[in-house]
Formats: structure tokens, C-alpha cells, sequence
């Protein structure tokens, strides 16, 4: 049967410049078919017997995308133990205990040790005292590295020298797990999950993401950041989401992607690491420990050869670079594999890009990448004496992330959340890009829409049937209680989500 929708009375956002304002709507069979004034949109739906939606002066947009979400992780939230908030190795290790399911795994996400008192996580033998019987598994919140106690590493079958295992000072395995250490650990942990362990993270994130206004996902699954075991369970279920999942598989295997009849490759593989964990790639040292400038985890043949695969199987493809460093190693390689093998609209995604230099920038644009970056990271992260500002130092932190830069220089960005790194949230990263720690960063509240919507649609190359409210595109309606371009820019991250549509379909009501 049709499904036919109509909204009136509403003030209309429509990120379409033929026609930037309307008052309704009209959705059938979920496409857009008229947008217009209220008597035009209600007229209609009389005559189609539609149903019909006043929304008494409220505020829609497109639907709201977050173009950088582990739904996987974010999703094992409904399985985990959330220890964000602690401040103390006690207070983690006394949570654990208290919350910990009966399961054989104790399983901890979002672990940050800069808001920890001793400023490390619990060490292997810490984690011993308490779970000596109990295998331990940590996440940090930034998803660099894992904390885990002896018996996982008895477990998870470590040889002893697997790049990335830490040591103390007498050479004793510590149980922090960088590099291809965390990558054994992450494909051993999640390789366990079962079927139902996976579909009920997946919708877990699917839930909170529509509660928020998000109707489009690109979600960064499989390979290294959790399990190809999770990519069929995606493949299954994704029709019946109740938001549009644009699939990232962070994998190398170009056949693979390919007899998947998915158009994107990779984009979150990781060239260098974080800033929480000092191995993002810079050529400075870190200011808190001058003997480290982070960790480059590919040479550029390999990836000059990555990205021409891709690229010779008609695939998306980009990588994770947030140092200065990675960012110049990645723009390098994409420059000679377009020389090798030339593609005009390839849309090469670059996730995060968080401190290039005005050359690398520049580089950029007329390379025609495009930026996949999350403002809430430097608004959460990143002022003055922040965990940025310790780790990079003032002068380089006051350059993170300058989304204007980038606008300015023709490059088209989209917005994110890195979630499970900061919350699904896009009125919060509409807020964080509005609202930098350092006002030259800032953009205007129209332009941090954009990231949100049609920009995050054109780097997914979906821009022609999704992100503006235009006739014959998706019926994706985000309904807020109240107009972020009228709003004090202080407050828009306080803006409510009043209803989310999707394909005409209402799937969240406040």
C-alpha cells in the first residue's frame, strides 16, 4: 500500500538553493513529490487522502546525517560497561566489578585515560587482583588501543612479539595493546560475538541514531575496527533499518568489496593513530614526551597500490589520517596513483584530516578530496588545557581541525561523530562547528547544516537522491522544536529533536 505523508505549518529548511524555504511538504511512497507553501501541501493531501501533520511552526531539515559511525561498537554499548566517567584506575576497576555481566567476558567501552587521576588505564596485573579468572577487555574511547589483563593475552594466543605490545620498565607484558597487538585483539574479541550479539548492536545504534535526527549512517565496519563477521549480518538486515546505512567495509580486499556489489572500500584503514594515544603522525614531537612523533602503519607503495586498485574497480576508497604527517603521506600517495591510473570524480574521503598544514589544504582541493571530519572533537577535546592542548601544545592545538580553512579552500566536508569517540549527535556537531574552541575555526550555522546534510550526501556520491528536501529525492525529515538559523549560536546543541522521517515514514516521535 502507498504510504502518503504530508507536513504543514512548518518552517522549511530545504538545503535546496531552486527553493531554500517552504512551509510543507509532501511524501509519497517515500520520495519527496512537492515541497511548497502550507495551503499548496495541504491541498494536495486532501485530494490524496494522505495523512496529515501539522507541526505548528516547527523547524524541519533534511534528514540529519552522521557520515562517520562505528555502529558496531557504538551498538556493543548494549552489551558493555560504559567507564567514561570514571577519574580513577579505582574507580574503573570498582565499576567493573559492580557491573559486569555473568558472561565469561568482562567487555568495558569508552575508557579515556586522560580523565583518569594517574593518567594510564589499569595495568594487565592491576586487572589481575580483581579478574585473575575472568578474561578482561577494555576499549579506549578513541578506539586506539585496548587494556587487557593476563589471562586474554593467554587467550587471544599473543606470541610475545606482536608490533604494539607494551612493557613496563622490567620488560613485563602491561597489557596495552597498540598498533597490530590491538588490531589481534579487536578481530579475536569480535570474531566471538554471535548473529544475535551483532543484530542487536546494529539496531541498538540504529535506535539511538534516529532519536537524534539521523536518517543516513556511513558506518565504518569490518576489517581491523571489529569483524568481517559483522558484514553479512549488515548485508541481511540494512533494508530494514530505520535509517539508510551507507556500508564503509574497512577492508584491503578489493575482490571481496566488489563481489559484495558495495561501492565503497576502507576510508577508516588506519594510516597513523590519536592524539589521546600519541600516535597520531607529526613531524614535531609530542609537547607532554618530545621523544615521540607518532606512528606512520603503511609505506606509501602499498598504498599507492591500494588506492589504484580501488579505483580500477570503480570503488570509493580513502583512509584515516589525522597528523600532518599521515595527512601529506596520504595526499603524496593519492597524487602519484591518479598520475598511474587517472579518475576524475573519485571522491576520495580522507577521515578527520585534523592538523594539515595551508599547503596540505590546498593540496586537497585541487586533488578534489573530500573531508569526512567530526567538529565535537576539538569542542569536547580540544580548548585551552585540554587533552589536545597537552599532548600538541597551544599553538599547534589552535590549528586542529579548522574546518573554515577547509571551506574556504573549496573542499567539501562533511560531519560526523566518530561515534562511539563522541556521541551520535549532529545537533551537537552542528553546535561544535559554530562554536570552536578557537573563533578562526569557526564556520556559520548554515554552513554546519551543510556538513549534516547535502555535503555529507555528496561525499557518499548520493547527493542526486538524498540531503536536501527536493522533489524525487528520499523522504528523509529531520523536525526540531526550534530554527538553528534564527537561534543563538551559544544554544543551538540545546535545539530538541521533535521527529524523524524516514521514507516517509515517521520513526521517532518526541
Amino acid at each position: 500500500m502507498e504510504n502518503k505523508l504530508a507536513l504543514i505549518n512548518g518552517v522549511g529548511i530545504t538545503m535546496d538553493k531552486e527553493q531554500p524555504l517552504c512551509q510543507g511538504i509532501y511524501i509519497s511512497d517515500g520520495i519527496i513529490t512537492k515541497i511548497g507553501s502550507s495551503q499548496e501541501i495541504k491541498k494536495l493531501a486532501v485530494q490524496e487522502k494522505a495523512e496529515m501533520i501539522d507541526l505548528e511552526g516547527k523547524t524541519f531539515l533534511p534528514g540529519l546525517h552522521d557520515c562517520h559511525v562505528h555502529m558496531m561498537s557504538t551498538g556493543l554499548s548494549a552489551l558493555g560497561i560504559n567507564l567514561f566517567d570514571c577519574q580513577s584506575i579505582n574507580e574503573v576497576i570498582t565499576k567493573l566489578k559492580k557491573s559486569a555481566k555473568k558472561e565469561n567476558w568482562v567487555f568495558g567501552y569508552g575508557l579515556d585515560e586522560s580523565r583518569l587521576i594517574e593518567k594510564r588505564p589499569p595495568n594487565a596485573k592491576e586487572l589481575d587482583v580483581f579478574f585473575g579468572e575472568r578474561p578482561v577487555y577494555l576499549i579506549d574511547r578513541g578506539l586506539h588501543y585496548t587494556q587487557v589483563n593476563t589471562l586474554a593475552m593467554e587467550i587471544m594466543a599473543f606470541t610475545g612479539n606482536e608490533e604494539g605490545l607494551s612493557r613496563d620498565n622490567n620488560g613485563n607484558l602491561t597489557g596495552r595493546l597498540h598498533a597490530l597487538a590491538n588490531a589481534h585483539a579487536r578481530k579475536y574479541f569480535f570474531d566471538k560475538l554471535t548473529w544475535e550479539q551483532r543484530e542487536e548492536a546494529i539496531r541498538h545504534t540504529a535506535k539511538m541514531a534516529v532519536e537524534k535526527g539521523v536518517t543516513t549512517i556511513h558506518a565504518m565496519e569490518g576489517g581491523d575496527l571489529s569483524s568481517d563477521e559483522d558484514i553479512p549480518v549488515f548485508l541481511e538486515i540494512i533494508k530494514n533499518l530505520p535509517v539508510h546505512v551507507v556500508l564503509h567495509w574497512c577492508t584491503t580486499a578489493v575482490e571481496n568489496v566488489v563481489e559484495k556489489n558495495l561501492k565503497i572500500i576502507g576510508t577508516d584503514i588506519l594510516l597513523d593513530g590519536s592524539i589521546g594515544s600519541r600516535t597520531a603522525a607529526f613531524n614535531e614531537p609530542y609537547a607532554d614526551d618530545p621523544s615521540i612523533l607518532g606512528e606512520l602503519y603503511y609505506s606509501e607503495g602499498w598504498i599507492i597500490n591500494y588506492i589504484e586498485s580501488a579505483h580500477r574497480a570503480g570503488l570509493q576508497t580513502g583512509f584515516h589520517a589525522i597528523g600532518q604527517r599521515a595527512i601529506a603521506q596520504v595526499l603524496n600517495c593519492l597524487e602519484q596513483a591518479l598520475l598511474n591510473y587517472p579518475v576524475t570524480d573519485h571522491r576520495f574521503r580522507i577521515e578527520h584530516f585534523g592538523f594539515p598544514d595551508e599547503q596540505d589544504i590546498n593540496r586537497a582541493a585541487a586533488l578534489g578530496v573530500v573531508i569526512s571530519t567530526q567538529p565535537a572533537f576539538t569542542y569536547l577535546r580540544g580548548g585551552p588545557g585540554s587533552v589536545y592542548e597537552n599532548r600538541v601544545g597551544p599553538e599547534r592545538n589552535q590549528r586542529a581541525y579548522p574546518i573554515r580553512d577547509f571551506i574556504t579552500a573549496g573542499i567539501t566536508v562533511n560531519g560526523g561523530s566518530d561515534s562511539n569517540v563522541t556521541p551520535i549527535n549532529p545537533l551537537m556537531g552542528i553546535h561544535a562547528a559554530v562554536n570552536p574552541p578557537y573563533r578562526q575555526n569557526a564556520i556559520t550555522p548554515f554552513e554546519a547544516i551543510r556538513l549534516f546534510t547535502i555535503d555529507g550526501a555528496f561525499t557518499a556520491k548520493e547527493e542526486k537522491i538524498r540531503g536536501s528536501l527536493s522533489p524525487g529525492k528520499s523522504g528523509d525529515v529531520t523536525v526540531l522544536d526550534r530554527n538553528p538559523l534564527e537561534d543563538s549560536p551559544e544554544t543551538i546543541k540545546d535545539i530538541g529533536v521533535e521527529m524523524t522521517i524516514f521514507r516517509g515514514n515517521v520513526v521517532y516521535k518526541k
